[in-house]
């Protein structure tokens, strides 16, 4: 790199530093930092390609959630100056969109929900997904909770969260907030695993190369077959956020399975968050897998696949 770049670079990672120490003076003064323990924040969690989108979708279109839209997580390094700032542009409104390209949904508008891992890898790595507790530091903790809280307390509501990589970080969750509320979204191993597969074709992930979350032991799971690493990926991910989520009350869990994805469910989740339906806040109509419609080669195969963990059997349609 060149001394000119560098310079740049260097006055550019000043001058950002400086709006966000004004904006984070700014939010302190008129947001404010009051964390309010009974607005707890609610997680949807699981593995890649169970329909945890469209679940996140739903529910921040049909109940008054707050949530990181795309217009906020541009602000992601203050957040609740991005979430004042979109609720000045958009209101209390839904937002109606419920498409995504793996999960993103920058082209769709900026009050689409966005998962936005910006966000958490201000305190959290970026080449791996599991923490454990020895990696959580009191500052991460009390950052995360004034951030997180403050936005709660300022707009009265819990917020709302789907980033699948907080399935895998359970155990500093726990730490920040150990009265937070999950959705476990679960779907038929299958039908996850040829999903992954696809997506996988999809960006073009040669073998050995991973795609999307990582589970703990990541690094033996490259060394598999695609499709053994794609069904193994599902198993581990899923077996650490079950043993993880036991350090929370069980009434703050709630398991759902993508084949009972419908309007009562939505309903039934957003009851149980305890938030407020929103104005005009549509529910859109949700899919289900079909075994018969795939071809029997297939069928096999993932049978195949899928057989090789101890996936439960209720989970298969």
């Amino acid at each position: 790199m060149s001394s000119v770049n560098k310079g740049f670079r260097i006055g550019k990672s000043i001058i950002l530093n400086m709006i966000q120490s004004a904006i984070r003076w700014w939010e302190d003064k008129y947001i404010g930092v009051s964390a309010s323990e009974a607005l707890q924040p609610v997680f949807i969690i699981g593995a890649p390609r169970t329909g945890s989108t469209i679940l996140y979708q739903a529910l921040t279109n049909a109940y008054q959630f707050i949530y990181i839209d795309n217009t906020a997580c541009f602000w992601h390094r203050n957040l609740r100056w991005g979430l004042w700032l979109s609720h000045k542009r958009h209101g209390s409104q839904p937002h109606s969109n419920f498409d995504a390209t793996n999960g993103n949904t920058r082209k769709f508008g900026g009050h689409a929900p966005s998962e936005c891992g910006e966000f958490w890898y201000r305190w959290l790595p970026k080449d791996r997904h599991f923490v454990d507790h020895c990696e959580v530091t009191p500052k991460v903790v009390e950052e995360m909770r004034a951030e997180i809280l403050g936005a709660s307390g300022y707009f009265n509501r819990p917020i709302l969260f789907k980033n699948l990589n907080a399935g895998q970080r359970l155990r500093l969750i726990h730490k920040a907030f150990p009265n937070a509320k999950f959705i476990f979204v679960r779907r038929d191993p299958r039908f996850v695993t040829l999903s992954i597969l696809k997506a996988r074709k999809k960006v073009g992930a040669s073998a050995g190369q991973w795609w999307s979350i990582m589970p703990a032991n990541v690094d033996e799971l490259r060394t598999l077959p695609e499709g053994n690493m794609c069904a193994a990926q599902v198993y581990f991910l899923e077996r650490q956020i079950e043993k993880d989520l036991a350090l929370f009350p069980k009434e703050n869990v709630q398991e759902v399975h993508y084949q009972d994805f419908n309007e009562n469910l939505v309903r039934g989740l957003g009851s149980w968050c305890g938030v407020s339906k929103r104005d005009r806040g549509e529910i859109p109509a949700f899919r289900q897998d079909d075994v018969k419609a795939l071809a029997p080669e297939e069928l096999a195969e993932l049978n195949q696949l899928v057989a090789k963990y101890p996936f439960k059997k209720v989970l298969s349609v």
